[in-house]
Parts: structure tokens; C-alpha cells; sequence
């Protein structure tokens, strides 16, 4: 199939996307518009949620607001980052399974699962390492962390306003981009 974005980035098996869009399930869920719209609701809620936490955090760790005390609302935040990111992440699988092709196919999907597979590397390996005790790596590790899903974000709104390429403007295709 050729690369209806035109990007010429690799993509998720197409084979795979059509049988999932054919399942029963997803033929049952796909007329449930009022489901999708929660879940779309879920997801952006629950990652705004997750990267305004992750915020406050890591812009703490940079260096900035040293007299602001987080002490007693470390764990709070920390929980209800982790939750907000489990409803992401749930209501994201929800997103994905609604509309396997038109989701699957998005010239960022695959790189912003990375960075998310990334993001997870580094919160629950690299954050959990005894160097990350020095205060200069620290403040490499949160500007690291920014990075990253910062850059999911970006990903996700690339994915979000991205249209198919119409047939009929091919021939405005730059030569460059084939």
C-alpha cells in the first residue's frame, strides 16, 4: 500500500491494521460515535493531566522554584500522574482499536509509540539508577524526560492534523518527497 501521507516514514503492517478494522468488535464499537467522543474526552484530559504533573516535577528538578516545597505532595502528584497516564494509555488502546487504519497508518504513530516506550525506559530504568543521586544529573534526567514527552505531544498533534494525501494532487507531489 502505498504511503497515503506521503512521508515515506515506515507504518504499522498493514495487513494487520485491516484485520483488526474487520473484527466483529470493532464493526460493533465503530457506530458507538458517543463512546469515541469519551474516549477522545479521556485521553486528552488524561494526558494533559499526565504532562502537566510530569511539569511540575521536572521543572522543579531543572533547578527552577527551589523555594517551593513539593515534599509533602511528592506522592500525591506522583500517583495521580501514574493514573492519568494509565487512563492515557487504556483510552489511547480505546482510540487506536476504534479506528485501526486511519490511526495506524499516521506518519507519527510509530515514533510516538517509541517515545513513549522511551519515556518509560527512562522513568522506570534509567530515573531508577544510584548516579541519579548527583544534582547535575539529575537536572540532565528531567531536562531528558521534558524532552521526550514533550516531543510525544508532538507527535500526537502531528498525527492529529494530518490529512491523506488526495489522489487528484499527486502530480503537486514535490519529486523531492517521493
Amino acid at each position: 500500500m502505498p504511503d497515503v501521507y506521503g512521508m515515506g516514514l515506515p507504518h504499522l503492517p498493514v495487513d494487520m491494521l485491516v484485520w483488526l478494522a474487520g473484527t466483529s468488535f470493532r464493526l460493533w464499537a465503530y457506530g458507538l460515535r458517543p463512546v469515541y467522543g469519551t474516549m477522545r474526552f479521556l485521553h486528552l484530559l488524561s494526558m494533559a493531566g499526565f504532562l502537566g504533573m510530569l511539569l511540575l516535577i521536572e521543572v522543579r528538578r531543572l533547578g527552577f522554584f527551589r523555594d517551593s516545597s513539593m515534599a509533602t505532595m511528592r506522592l500525591p502528584v506522583i500517583t495521580l500522574m501514574n493514573w492519568a497516564f494509565g487512563i492515557t494509555v487504556l483510552s489511547g488502546i480505546g482510540l487506536f482499536l476504534y479506528d485501526p487504519i486511519g490511526v495506524g497508518l499516521h506518519t507519527m504513530f510509530l515514533p510516538k509509540l517509541l517515545l513513549i516506550v522511551l519515556g518509560l525506559v527512562h522513568a522506570y530504568g534509567i530515573e531508577k539508577m544510584p548516579a541519579m543521586e548527583k544534582q547535575s544529573l539529575k537536572r540532565a534526567s528531567a531536562a531528558a524526560a521534558l524532552a521526550i514527552w514533550i516531543l510525544v505531544i508532538g507527535a500526537s498533534t502531528w498525527n492529529a492534523v494530518e490529512r491523506p494525501l488526495n489522489p487528484a494532487d499527486v502530480h503537486r507531489i514535490d519529486p523531492r518527497m517521493k
